[in-house]
């Protein structure tokens, strides 16, 4: 298991006995893993544009998560970026888990923002419930962040958890204008008007935004960028050694954030 270095409440997820890894040994084990995930990703990537067959109850008091749950996958990927978490989420027997396939190519962050808006008025209109849950790859989680911070998406979402999001952009975005068109590769620039609009937006009352990065993320340039202002009741920040971008989406730490996360209040009277 990796060594998890954050200011967070879930120190137990490393065990006192294990010892970090350090220096070098940290960088290679994350070249390591970042190469597997690439592996992996590659191989289910055909997969990803099958329809995923998705059961669908009416969400009561009984079932473990408090709210259902949508995935969204980042840039020039689909919903078979999260095939080890969902495993992960039917093991803990968790209901109402969808995914998303939007398209990234055309880079318009609007028409990202209006498939994902479709989506989660499908699944609240599906299942009865009043708000989901969102857990978001890369550039997903700034597709869901805007989502839920304005528009008729303020006020759908309880918590949104991304992964690998450059939170104030990336220096990195160039590197999209040779798969995509659009004023995406702008808008995620470093500082941009866009991130500095979305960082203007507060989230509504209740919600909450969780930021799980990697410290070997090729992507995140500066890696800070990752971070959310911990000041704020809303944010909650988790660094994660030994993985880089893609190899977040299999990371058991990961899967564990995400479980304390979003069952936390599973035994609450409050489930709105």
């Amino acid at each position: 298991m990796a060594n998890l270095i954050l200011k967070h409440p879930f120190q137990q997820l490393v065990a006192p006995s294990e010892k970090p890894v350090i220096g070098w040994q940290t960088h290679a084990l994350a070249i390591i893993r970042e190469i597997f995930a690439h592996t992996k990703a590659i191989k289910h990537y055909p997969l990803g544009w099958l329809e995923q067959r998705e059961q669908v109850l009416r969400h009561h008091k009984y079932i473990k998560n408090p709210r259902p749950i949508l995935l969204v996958h980042g840039v020039i990927h689909n919903h078979s970026a999260f095939f080890a978490l969902r495993r992960e989420m039917t093991d803990w027997e968790w209901k109402n888990v969808f995914s998303l396939n939007y398209s990234t190519r055309h880079g318009s962050i609007t028409g990202m923002i209006e498939d994902l808006s479709v989506k989660v008025d499908e699944i609240l209109q599906q299942t009865g419930a009043k708000k989901v849950d969102i857990v978001a790859h890369s550039l997903g989680g700034l597709v869901a962040r805007h989502y839920m911070s304005v528009g008729p998406g303020r006020g759908k979402v309880k918590n949104l958890i991304t992964l690998g999001t450059c939170h104030y952009g990336t220096q990195a975005s160039s590197f999209l204008k040779a798969f995509m068109s659009g004023s995406l590769a702008k808008d995620l620039k470093f500082n941009s008007h866009f991130m500095q609009t979305l960082n203007s937006l507060k989230p509504p009352r209740g919600s909450r935004i969780t930021s799980i990065y990697a410290k070997n993320d090729w992507t995140a340039w500066p890696l800070d960028s990752c971070l959310l202002n911990e000041s704020s009741v809303h944010f909650k920040n988790f660094e994660i050694d030994s993985t880089g971008h893609v190899g977040l989406l299999y990371h058991s730490l990961v899967f564990d954030i995400v479980y304390r996360t979003l069952s936390q209040s599973a035994f609450k009277k409050n489930r709105k």
